[in-house]
Formats: C-alpha cells, structure tokens, sequence
C-alpha cells in the first residue's frame, strides 16, 4: 500500500509515532494502545512554554539572554531563569519566591534555584537598555512597521512601604494610584500606534512627570536612532520648555492643551461654540458614532485645536453632579474637608465652616464638553491631528496590562538594581504579550488577553508511566488552540508523545 523506507532511517521514537498516527487515522482509539499498567506520574502545562517561548524566539531575546550568561560565566542558565519568571508572570503573577516553587507546572523548564531568579533579575536591570533596543528594533522588523507616531505616558507603580531611603528610586510623590503616604517610582513608556513598545524609563517617585519628558526625546534620538516622529502626550508633558526641546529634536509633537491655564482672551475665544463649524465622525471603541464639533486658532507659533463633544459634555456635568452630592455630605461633617474643599467647590469661611462656591460650579460649566489640544505637525490634517491624540488611549489600556494582566505593581523588591530588573521582566512579559495578541487578531479580534490565558491555560500534558517507558498523553485540543499554533508556526502536539521527543514541540 505504501513505502515508508528503510527502517534505518528511523529511530525507534519516529516509528512508534507513526506507528500510533496511522492508528488514529484507521478511527483507533489511542488509549487502546496502552496496554499493561498505566499510572499518572506527573501534569505540565505546555501551552505558555510554547507559544511565549516561540515569541522569545521571534524577538531573538533568547540568544541574547544566552551570550550574555556566557560573557560572565553564569554557573547556572540566564534564559531558562528568565523564562520561567516570565512564564509565571504571564500565567498567575506572584513571587519570585512562588516562581521557584511552581516551576514544575510547566515544562520546558529546567530546574532552576530560588538565588538563581534573583541573580537573573540583577543581570536583567544591568542590560535594560540593550533589551530595550533588540526589543525595539526587531518589532519594526517582524511587523514590517514604519514608526511614525510616538505616544508617551507616565504613570506610578507603589510599595507597600512608607519608607523613603535618600537617593534611592523608592520615594514618596503624587500617586496615580490614590496610595497616599506609599513610596513609588514614576514609570514612563513609549508606545507606537499598534500597542508595540518603543522603549521606557523609570525615574524617582518624587519627579514631577514633565520633568521626564526631556530624557525620552533624547533617548527617541540617541538610542533608538529616530529622526523623524511625532510625539503624542497627555496635559502633563505641556510646558514651554517641553515645547521647546521638541521642536529643537526635530520632532512633531501633539500634546494636550490646559485650556484652564490659557489667558482670558483665548478661552474666551475658545468657548465661543457658535465658531465651532467644522465636525469630524469616528467610531469609537464600542462602534458607536461620534460626532466632534472642532475650530483651530493660531497662538504663539503654534496651532489649538479645540473641540466639543456632546456625549463629554454629559460625562463633564454627571461628574460634576456626583461631586456637589458629596460637597453636601462634606458640609455636613466640616471635620472631614480639610484639604478637599476645592475639589469639591467648597469654600473655606473661617475656622471649620465651609460653603459652596456657586460662582466656581457654574464658571465650570463653560468647559462641559470642551476639550483642546496643541501641535505644531504641518503634515497632518486637522482630523489627523484629532485621530492621532485619539489614539493616546492605547498607552492607558497598555498601563493597565502591565497594572492589571501582569501585576506589575505592587513591588516587593527594595534596592535600585532588583526594582530595575523587576520591571524589565514585565517590561519583556509584556512585549511578549502584546506580540502573540497582534499575531492572533491580524485580521479580526478574536483574542484578549483573558480569552488568551484561559487558552494557555488548557494545554496541558500528562506524564504516563507505560511499563517501561515514559509517555505523555496530550489534553483535548479547545477551540483556537490549532489556529494560534498555526499562526505563530507551532506544530501541534500529537495526543501521544513519546517524553524523549517533548523538545522538538517545545
């Protein structure tokens, strides 16, 4: 019927496996082929092993982590450390202390020890920066994307600590995450317009984040070599002198614009809505339509373009409401304002008695629905200017991977080097990430980054002991486990492999 060769050119491995392949196709049962004593010795998941490392692969981070241990002679192997800490991260973050002790659940993984991890993390704070350039550099290639838009955030990631040591990261500032009295550090980050990372930085938890803006041009310029890029912020990074850096890099920049801050004559001009003429359509994240009203004026050497939304303007005066209802309740308790009188129109009239600032709340309403944004980009229209600050939400969804997904924070490292080290892990953690999800929805979404865990979390395998061999029988495929194989080029596993070839799948 067929000639399948000599049995020379085939290990014994290689004929059983065809051996239980054409059984299967003959509609056997492969069960059925176990025959004798069968007992369970051990369950792996194979699914984060093989998809991330494959992504490890793409982004050549395993060369990499791997002549780095060979430079400095490690006694013990950098990538399969890393990898595991990774793998965690990216299954159910905990800690590396966790990491040691769950690091039978996968395989693929060599057994690792606990000083091991953190040796891996001091030597992942030392190479940040080359990470950050292999990173940034093999995206552009692998995606085939041309880097045009920079979109730059800052945010806060706390300790549970209230204790600040002198010159050290950990300090205490404005927290974003509403920890008052917790130290913290800033971390700031750049993405491009497909979520893809570009590089970041992290700085004292006592920098004020427009103070980081001047370091992230520079690195845009010196280590990541670009020329020619508009950069795309929030409020915070507005300031003449930010302003001013951009444009002597080179640079294009949109920012948001504190409207608030600008003089009398332009807000009064600005709030004007009868010179709103112009509307500009888009769909937002739900698919629904949204319809912008927008005007632009020209003010010192560079262009505002204000705009109003409707559908803002409602959240603007709900927002507003639920802060009059509790200023009613503060005024019933004076004892409880202290410093949060302004921010509930309160104001202060002697002692501990307060009243409403009725002229504060309607002076507000101006604004409902206003929002304004600032850019000196004169190759690109107004609507592109408005789609480009648009996107500014994707850097907001991709701090909250990192805070949510990945559990980045809180932190429970204390020296400089272990912080550092810590967040290049999740910084790689989440390159990963967001690599397999681009894959996956190049055509359609079709996977999150929950839908894509409880995936991962389905491959599993069996360790059969069969007689005399060791086996391993696979998990019943779920639906879009092939199709995610088949687009990051993994083979799938057949549901009996002998334990000896694990690593041609792996």
């Amino acid at each position: 019927l067929h000639s399948l060769g000599r049995v020379e050119d085939y290990t014994p491995e290689q004929l059983r496996s065809i051996g239980i392949r054409l059984y299967e196709l003959g509609g056997g049962e492969v069960k059925a082929l176990l025959e004798g004593a069968v007992e369970e010795k051990a369950r792996y998941n194979y699914g984060y092993a093989q998809v991330y490392g494959k992504a490890m692969k793409y982004y050549e981070l395993d060369a990499l982590l791997k002549r780095i241990g060979r430079k400095h002679k490690l006694q013990f192997d950098l990538y399969n450390a890393v990898l595991l800490m990774l793998l965690e991260r990216l299954h159910d973050p905990c800690s590396k202390r966790s990491s040691y002790c769950n690091q039978l659940e996968y395989v693929g993984i060599e057994a690792v020890y606990l000083q091991h991890l953190y040796r891996s993390l001091d030597k992942l704070a030392d190479y940040s920066a080359q990470i950050q350039r292999q990173i940034f550099q093999t995206g552009r290639d692998l995606f085939n994307q041309q880097l045009d838009v920079v979109f730059y955030d800052v945010t806060t990631l706390y300790f549970e600590s209230e204790i600040e040591e002198e010159g050290s990261l950990r300090q205490k500032g404005f927290s974003k995450d509403g920890k008052i009295g917790n130290t913290q550090i800033l971390f700031c980050m750049m993405i491009d317009r497909h979520k893809q990372p570009v590089g970041y930085r992290i700085f004292k938890g006592d920098t004020f984040e427009g103070h980081t803006f001047e370091k992230a041009l520079e690195d845009l310029k010196q280590e990541f070599n670009i020329d020619k890029v508009i950069v795309v912020a929030d409020r915070g990074m507005l300031s003449k002198n930010n302003i001013e850096l951009t444009t002597s890099k080179g640079y294009e920049f949109i920012l948001g614009e504190r409207l608030k801050s600008l003089s009398a004559g332009v807000q009064k001009n600005l709030l004007d809505r009868s010179a709103y003429q112009h509307e500009w359509i888009y769909k937002d994240q739900s698919d629904e339509e949204v319809r912008v009203q927008y005007r632009m004026i020209e003010h010192e050497g560079k262009t505002i373009i204000a705009t109003y939304s409707a559908k803002r303007a409602a959240k603007d005066k709900h927002d507003r409401e639920e802060k009059l209802k509790i200023s009613e309740q503060l005024l019933q308790q004076p004892s409880l304002i202290k410093k949060k009188a302004a921010r509930y129109f309160l104001k202060h009239q002697g002692e501990e008695k307060y009243y409403l600032d009725e002229d504060k709340v309607k002076n507000q309403e101006k604004y409902d629905g206003i929002l304004a944004i600032t850019t000196n980009a004169t190759t690109l229209s107004v609507t592109d200017v408005l789609e480009n600050y648009k996107q500014l939400y994707k850097i907001e969804h991709t701090f909250r991977s990192f805070k949510g997904h990945l559990e980045m924070r809180p932190m429970f490292h204390w020296t400089d080097k272990r912080i550092e080290g810590h967040i290049c892990l999740c910084y790689i953690a989440y390159t990963l990430l967001n690599f397999v999800l681009l894959k996956a929805n190049q055509k359609k979404n079709i996977l999150t980054e929950t839908i894509l865990r409880k995936l991962l979390d389905h491959m599993q395998l069996s360790l059969l002991q069969h007689n005399d061999n060791e086996v391993y029988l696979r998990s019943m495929p779920i639906q879009g486990e092939a199709h995610l194989q088949g687009l990051l080029g993994l083979r799938q596993l057949p549901p009996l492999l002998p334990a000896s070839r694990l690593s041609s799948y792996i």
